[in-house]
């Protein structure tokens, strides 16, 4: 059973577990999804960047009926919490109906209730009551190990049939800079329009491709072009871009990102700049297959060296492929996840019967 937050729209559902499906089900397992909120919820939340609480409240509904027969499953695979914002026994409860529990976290979920005392610890005590927790980075992994003895790195990784890396960096028309994300993590690449405002006024036909943002945006970035995100398009529209970026603050709650956008742009076959914050410092080798740029200046000047260096695009394009390839494809995620479930599976029967005799 995977109980997911969202549907096949919620790219953290869709990459952290949806995707595996197929695999899971060739290799013999049957499985089934219960995701809490619908894409009819996202899809309101991105349009009006409002909660819907009529669609929470049905969420909720939905998911305390998802307990009802849990324990009949092998594995229950939890995309980080049952009922978010419920007090811990809500989260205690439903964990003790599940015969072997699996949590996954792909950002700091803990951080959304550090200023709520009840609430803080939440998460650490779901942590510690499941029987493996999956995490996307290093900075999760540290926090998970403290609740947790069985803790797995897991990166996220992406389907690379659904993409082809670029072969021709040359630029006719121009340099095109491409973001892919949300309207609510649009937000980080407010600070940054003052170096995309001096790099285009220097670089006249410079352009910006944000995949996914809203168009609220368009007052501080007028000369950046805004398209609606599609699960069919994406491949397709980042490899039509030339560079990727993903700014991001340092924050706690940054710092649990997985980097999803960076190994998108370098699946595509883009060189990529991006904050030196959480997962982005262990995807982007500095000068391989990227740039890692603290503040204005460093952005300024690593967007330039590739603007204006096709051959220095075409170097870390290529090179960024090969990472994306080597680390973080679909395949090599299948077989960690099955390495897990595989361990953990006789693991318990050795438990459970003793070792096998000779």
């Amino acid at each position: 059973m995977m109980l997911t937050r969202y549907g096949q729209m919620g790219a953290n559902s869709r990459y952290r577990l949806l995707q595996y499906i197929p695999r899971l089900e060739s290799a013999g397992h049957q499985v089934e999804v219960r995701p809490m909120l619908d894409d009819a919820y996202l899809a309101a939340l991105y349009s009006t960047g409002r909660r819907n609480p009529m669609e929470v409240a049905r969420g909720y509904i939905r998911r305390a009926a998802h307990l009802h027969g849990l324990n009949k499953y092998d594995i229950v695979l939890c995309d980080q919490e049952f009922f978010p914002y419920f007090p811990v026994a809500a989260e205690l409860l439903a964990a003790s109906r599940c015969a072997r529990l699996i949590v996954d976290y792909d950002d700091a979920a803990y951080f959304k209730y550090r200023h709520i005392p009840m609430l803080r610890n939440r998460i650490p005590e779901l942590m510690g009551s499941a029987e493996a927790v999956v995490v996307g980075n290093r900075h999760l992994r540290d926090f998970a190990s403290r609740h947790n003895r069985n803790v797995h790195v897991i990166p996220t990784v992406v389907d690379l049939a659904r993409y082809t890396a670029k072969q021709d960096y040359s630029v006719p028309q121009g340099v095109r800079l491409a973001w892919i994300g949300t309207p609510v993590t649009a937000a980080f690449l407010k600070p940054l329009a003052p170096v995309l405002a001096e790099l285009k006024a220097k670089y006249g036909n410079l352009q910006l491709r944000l995949i996914g943002a809203d168009r609220g945006l368009c007052g501080e970035l007028p000369f950046a072009e805004v398209l609606s995100w599609a699960e069919a398009s994406e491949a397709r529209l980042l490899a039509e871009c030339d560079i990727g970026i993903m700014p991001l603050p340092d924050t706690e709650f940054t710092r649990g990102k997985c980097g999803l956008k960076l190994i998108q742009c370098m699946a595509a076959g883009l060189p990529v700049v991006a904050s030196p914050v959480g997962a982005n410092c262990d995807i982007i080798g500095e000068g391989r297959d990227g740039f890692l740029a603290d503040g204005p200046e460093e952005w300024y000047q690593a967007l330039e060296r590739l603007i204006v260096s096709e051959t220095l695009r075409r170097e870390l394009g290529r090179n960024g492929a090969v990472t994306a390839r080597e680390r973080y494809s679909l395949e090599r995620g299948f077989s960690a996840w099955m390495r897990l479930i595989n361990s953990d599976f006789r693991s318990r029967q050795t438990a459970l019967t003793g070792p096998p005799r000779s």
